[in-house]
């Protein structure tokens, strides 16, 4: 098949040949529940503004162990809506009503399960004193007076427009956008620091401190890109310390087998990936080299991975599974719990 020279356009023509429009409209929201595409779209759109939870502050695109894994939380309690809301808990239209979208905010779970049923009147206005400018970021319309119980479906017809709002400004964005983003060099990569994008590693199997080869750094060169798969992808930089000193990959030459040279550093890199992660995500990374003051440098170029990617490694005879996400500039490993909530919200 031939490839498009204008494969955005392609695609706007496809979804408006199927559904006859690309904007969303707040009636595509309305009695939507969480397993419509939509749901997963508000919680990119507010990760992409920056949401952070409500009660302490952490942001929500850098989930840390199970306590701070995302839940779902209903923004007017489901007990007050059947209790005193006139809401029947056996009308099909009014469960979906109750557990619609714009119904539903992103918190930590120790939060979510703090609040218990507590009504948005009673506690919205001391997240907004606490943290100006946060409900904004989940859509939450910063109006009192639809916090309210008798005035839940205005609430409602309200979020759903700031909810669709959000989605055609950012399609709008991504539609005029003509030339593709700049890809960043070396010596961008150099000065902006380590970050959730971005991650530093002296080496992959030479050990600066003991002076010596040492293969069990290539897991740790494994888990960086695990983590990266597993979150909105990045870029490591083999042979940069952690304080941006460039300390190159020659090292690491010398303590390859066979080939002693760039072609052998990559090939050692690949089959580590592969060890650890599987030959089948090795097409979400991208390999290259520069050089700088004539030492090199390994540019590890990675995509999100469209589904879980585990660490594995045989230990004993039984193989062992990790699951690591990164959190700032780090990259942290999850329990099973933390690991299961993390998958089911990026890969519903």
């Amino acid at each position: 098949m031939q490839r498009s020279d204008s494969p955005w356009a392609d695609l706007v023509d496809a979804i408006v040949e199927q559904r006859g429009r690309i904007e969303v409209k707040p009636s595509d929201l309305e009695g939507r529940i969480i397993q419509h595409p939509l749901y997963r779209t508000t919680f990119v759109m507010a990760k992409a503004q920056g949401a952070i939870d409500w009660f302490n502050g952490a942001r929500l695109d850098s989930p840390q162990g199970k306590s701070y894994a995302i839940h779902s939380h209903h923004i007017f309690p489901q007990s007050a809506l059947y209790n005193d809301g006139g809401y029947e808990t056996d009308n099909h239209l009014h469960k979906k009503v109750v557990n619609e979208i714009a119904n539903r905010a992103f918190l930590t779970g120790d939060s979510n399960l703090s609040l218990s049923n507590q009504e948005p009147a009673l506690y919205l206005a001391n997240i907004e004193e606490k943290y100006p400018g946060a409900l904004a970021k989940q859509f939450v319309p910063n109006k009192p007076e639809l916090w309210q119980l008798h005035r839940f479906e205005d609430f409602l017809a309200e979020r759903r427009r700031l909810i669709s709002d959000a989605i055609n400004g950012r399609m709008k964005e991504l539609l005029t956008e003509v030339k593709p983003p700049k890809e960043q060099t070396l010596q961008d990569l150099l000065q902006v620091g380590e970050s959730p994008l971005v991650e530093y590693k002296g080496s992959l199997r030479w050990d600066y401190r003991l002076q010596q080869k040492n293969p069990t750094l290539q897991k740790v060169v494994a888990k960086t890109v695990g983590g990266m798969l597993n979150f909105e992808g990045g870029t490591l930089l083999i042979g940069v310390a952690d304080d941006g000193t460039v300390l190159g990959v020659e090292q690491d030459f010398t303590t390859l087998e066979r080939r002693r040279d760039q072609d052998g550093f990559e090939q050692a890199l690949i089959n580590t990936l592969e060890k650890y992660l599987g030959v089948e995500y090795l097409q979400y990374v991208r390999t290259t080299f520069e050089k700088i003051n004539g030492k090199t440098v390994c540019l590890v170029n990675v995509e999100a991975s469209p589904k879980p990617v585990y660490v594995s490694e045989k230990k004993e005879g039984v193989l062992v599974k990790e699951f690591f996400v990164r959190s700032g500039n780090t990259t942290r490993p999850l329990d099973m719990q933390a690991a299961v909530d993390y998958i089911n919200m990026y890969w519903e």
